[in-house]
């Protein structure tokens, strides 16, 4: 075969092969595009866990605090409900002191009766 024949043959294959090659340099920048395009998503979604997650910390501190404060107002509750009886019953005591004073005063308030009465026959 001569040299023109042989390039004639190849001619067709090596258009073929170049139309191949761009279809597929096509083919591969499509690719190229989707892939950062993810990527891009994928930065987006790793910046909103990372909000997430430390909005999550600062939710997580808060309601630590909160129960550390509900645990000591609790405490002080507590305490000040304690004071509260101890009052009452010191309270209470004085009412009982005060009624038996009573009672006293109206028996003595009897007595004065009786002998205004018989004083006054």
């Amino acid at each position: 075969m001569a040299e023109k024949e042989r390039l004639e043959q190849l001619e067709p294959l090596v258009a073929d092969i170049a139309l191949k090659q761009d279809r597929m340099l096509g083919q591969i920048g499509m690719i190229v595009d989707q892939v950062s395009l993810h990527t891009v998503r994928l930065d987006d979604l790793t910046r909103r866990v990372t909000s997430t997650e430390k909005k999550i910390d600062s939710l997580a501190n808060g309601l630590a605090n909160v129960t550390t404060d509900l645990n000591e107002t609790r405490q002080e509750m507590r305490q000040r409900f304690e004071q509260v009886e101890q009052h009452f019953d010191k309270v209470d005591l004085r009412f009982d002191k005060l009624e038996t004073r009573l009672e006293k005063i109206e028996q003595t308030q009897q007595l004065v009766l009786m002998l205004l009465k018989e004083h006054l026959k």
